[in-house]
């Protein structure tokens, strides 16, 4: 075994070598000890930062490695790295939350800042498993609450469980290390297993009020802008038609309005995910790293179009899922939000707790379901795996932003959630040129790194050999209606679609699948969040490469 060389001795060797260095070099080598000190004492102080209390912080951990793929085996060391990541406590922003009128209660009370201002003042407020003690919806007529429905659901959703760290449902992870690697192979993990993550503290917060001259100077969000409101009164009133036409500044003057309660969503913003989690959007990558394969003659029509939304107080957007199967990233800008997130209990039939959503609203029944509530805060970051079913409350004046994006380890969930949306149309959207995105992750695949290739589950690459051999069966209803009038789906078009059904033609060739057997395949996984086992592609796709 090698011994340890002593402190004394490094010095003397030190002194000795640099004693031969020209005086140049001897200050540049200086400066580049000095450089490798402050980063080891940065990572240290990071590290003890994150340890729990009772533990001395692991200074010698190793990074892990990003794979935009999706498959990952921690070392041990990587596990202890892992594991200080987790969000085992969280000291909230309460200072961006808390009640104008009654900051004493360290931001809990949400209500009493509300009451006779923004809210009639005869409101009932409600306390959540958390503490948070808000407002119930509530529009008055003629004495009556014309919000009765939003009411009672408020309250069903205020008593259900908080999530917390160590939830069977919802990852919990800290920010405050978003540089690390190991930040996005945990939410890769997490998505792929079905679960939520909500990442502490990840962007900057906002500030405590909502006014039209920050809207205007952050997101270019103008007074004058044309939206389409929701209107909580119409909507109780007609579910299908909900929407006042207006201008933003007709949102923001309504806010002290007792008399209304109302949102917006899908203002276009141009900011998206934070820059570190960027590497998340695969399908944004398919699209700048296939214009050589698969030109495009419109390159900036893509997928991951952020937006914000805006909403005043006391607003519900009862339980439903986002459509064309994308993961979706949330984060308030200002003012929290109350996410309850549903769970069937019966996981091993894929269709049930999608199918299951229409029943969340009314009666209200949620004893087939294991549900958690999050307390997103300004600043968090909730990120959702394709189809996850939600409600939201809006408790106080909110900006929040927002979005949706493709990644290779949750297509299984991709094509359960769209295969749905053909038989029921139930989604709150549609999207177009998802397709398009899809078959350009496809396309992408020979041109990936070999330890990516080598990297891929079963499940999540057979759904994508799927939804891109049997384009009709994976587009949402609407898309559905248009594409059956042009005898053929709208983006089959594209040069992508040649060279994705060529890749998965030959991937499936390669494991000794014939294409006509890949629904059954895919049906026989006793959990629709089995990712399946590990497939190595080795070179069966060489000749996608233009290599000898």
């Amino acid at each position: 075994m090698a011994r340890a060389v002593s402190p004394e001795r490094k010095k003397e060797y030190n002194r000795r070598y640099e004693h031969k260095l020209p005086p140049e070099a001897k200050q540049k080598r200086r400066d580049a000890q000095a450089a490798c000190k402050r980063k080891l004492r940065q990572h240290r102080s990071i590290a003890q930062a994150l340890a729990e209390p009772s533990q001395p912080a692991n200074t010698s951990a190793t990074a892990g490695v990003l794979l935009p793929a999706f498959s990952w085996t921690p070392s041990s060391a990587q596990d202890q790295t892992a594991d200080r990541i987790h969000s085992h406590t969280h000291s909230f922003p309460r200072h961006s939350v808390a009640s104008a009128n009654d900051p004493g209660l360290g931001g809990l009370n949400l209500a009493s800042g509300m009451l006779g201002t923004q809210v009639p003042l005869e409101t009932e407020v409600v306390t959540w498993d958390d503490g948070h003690i808000t407002i119930l919806p509530t529009v008055m007529r003629d004495g009556q609450n014309v919000l009765i429905e939003d009411l009672r659901l408020t309250k069903k959703f205020a008593a259900v469980p908080a999530s917390k760290p160590g939830s069977r449902f919802v990852t919990h992870l800290n920010g405050a290390i978003t540089e690390n690697e190991l930040l996005l192979i945990e939410i890769r993990s997490s998505l792929a297993a079905g679960k939520c993550v909500i990442v502490r503290e990840a962007v900057r917060p906002g500030p405590l009020n909502l006014t039209m001259e920050y809207l205007e100077k952050c997101y270019g969000i103008h007074a004058t802008m044309p939206v389409d409101m929701h209107d909580m009164e119409l909507r109780a009133k007609h579910s299908a038609q909900p929407h006042i036409p207006g201008v933003m500044s007709d949102l923001i003057l309504g806010i002290n309005n007792p008399n209304e309660q109302r949102y917006v969503l899908d203002c276009p913003i141009a900011a998206g995910l934070p820059l570190e989690l960027a590497p998340l959007d695969e399908g944004q990558m398919a699209w700048h790293r296939t214009t050589k394969d698969c030109p495009w003659p419109w390159p900036g029509i893509h997928l991951s179009n952020p937006y914000a939304s805006v909403s005043q107080g006391g607003v519900l957007i009862p339980p439903h899922c986002d459509s064309e199967g994308r993961n979706i990233y949330f984060f308030p800008v200002i003012g929290i939000q109350l996410r309850t997130l549903f769970f069937h209990k019966i996981t091993h039939d894929e269709k049930v707790p999608l199918e299951a959503e229409k029943y969340l609203s009314s009666p209200h029944d949620l004893d087939n379901y294991d549900a958690e509530t999050v307390t997103v805060y300004p600043g968090d970051l909730l990120i959702q795996p394709p189809g996850q079913l939600h409600a939201e409350y809006n408790p106080n004046t909110a900006l929040a932003r927002g979005g949706h994006f493709f990644t290779y380890g949750t297509l299984h969930h991709t094509h359960s959630s769209r295969s749905l949306e053909v038989t029921q149309g139930n989604s709150n959207q549609a999207h177009k040129y998802t397709d398009e995105t899809l078959w350009r992750m496809a396309a992408l695949i020979p041109r990936l790194p070999p330890d990516q290739l080598s990297g891929f589950h079963a499940r999540p690459l057979l759904a994508l050999c799927c939804m891109v051999l049997k384009p009709r069966t994976s587009l949402a209803q609407r898309l559905v209606s248009i594409s059956h009038k042009k005898k053929q789906p709208i983006a089959l078009q594209s040069s992508s679609y040649t060279r994705a059904y060529a890749v998965v033609t030959k991937i499936l060739q390669h494991l000794d699948i014939c294409p006509q057997d890949l629904p059954d395949i895919l049906k026989g996984h006793t959990s629709f969040v089995d990712v399946g086992e590990v497939i190595n592609l080795g070179r069966c796709l060489l000749e996608f490469t233009h290599a000898v």
